[in-house]
């Protein structure tokens, strides 16, 4: 049986490693850590309501993976402002449980039909590219761009809250990771600036959250017409456009691959 060798440890790849290696396939993945990974920013939370009509076949391919291999969490969090009082219920896989803990740290220069190359050695087994916005490195003619936003961390752990910005659009807080709250705003923008950041620590100081410890900044992936999971070769595939449904997309797409295409 081939290795699947992986180009990015992100939500997409590290989702493809973890499922190929349940189904009992090797699976090995590079990710040199360019700055700008949204995966590391992403909040790990979801909901059928999300997905919307587009995308609800990828929520429900989906979910049986990520119960399988990380036990999905409900998570509740309550509503601020007009809808005080009442609570969301949500989903939630923490993205730290999903990310590759140990790829192999050397940039991929170049790909082709069941072969990779980095650090001047070429790989040869099955391929899988999921390397976010720079994908159209390994696909002439692919459009993808990167819209940019930033979330923060907290101290402490506080009660999970929603609170909605404008039409869909919400800030969100609650605890991602222990010893820490997490806050997001939702802010993707191509071209992002510190007034961004600005207005993003604002809406968490509404919320009572001030002092951050860390701030997570990334750029997810945009496809003019959706999210992207292409043969690209006889042995090679690609996949990406994640947008804020990287865990969803990212599980639906391992399964494809694992399931259906994988010889």
């Amino acid at each position: 049986m081939s290795t699947l060798f992986i180009v990015g440890g992100g939500l997409f790849g590290s989702l493809a490693a973890a499922y190929a290696r349940r189904k009992g396939i090797e699976a090995v993945v590079f990710d040199c850590g360019r700055e700008g990974s949204a995966s590391y920013a992403a909040a790990g939370l979801f909901t059928e309501r999300w997905a919307g009509r587009k995308l609800h076949a990828h929520y429900l391919h989906a979910l049986p993976l990520l119960e399988q291999l990380y036990s999905i969490q409900p998570i509740l969090l309550s509503r601020e402002r007009r809808d005080a009082g009442s609570s969301e219920s949500l989903l939630f896989v923490p993205p730290s449980v999903i990310l590759e803990a140990a790829p192999i740290r050397q940039q991929v220069t170049s790909v082709g039909d069941g072969w990779l190359e980095a650090a001047g050695r070429r790989y040869e087994g099955w391929v899988y590219v999921a390397a976010g916005i720079w994908s159209a490195k390994f696909l002439p003619g692919l459009e993808v761009h990167g819209k940019a936003g930033a979330a923060f961390l907290f101290p402490g752990e506080r009660e999970g809250r929603i609170r909605q910005t404008a039409a869909g659009r919400q800030c969100l807080a609650f605890v991602r990771d222990r010893g820490s709250t997490y806050f997001s705003d939702g802010t993707a923008e191509r071209v992002y600036t510190e007034e961004h950041d600005r207005q993003s620590l604002s809406r968490a100081g509404e919320m009572g959250l001030s002092e951050p410890i860390a701030r997570l900044w990334g750029q997810r992936p945009y496809t003019p017409r959706g999210p992207v999971f292409q043969r690209i070769a006889v042995r090679t595939w690609l996949a990406t456009g994640g947008r804020k449904m990287g865990t969803i997309l990212g599980a639906s797409f391992a399964r494809r691959l694992v399931e259906e295409e994988l010889p």
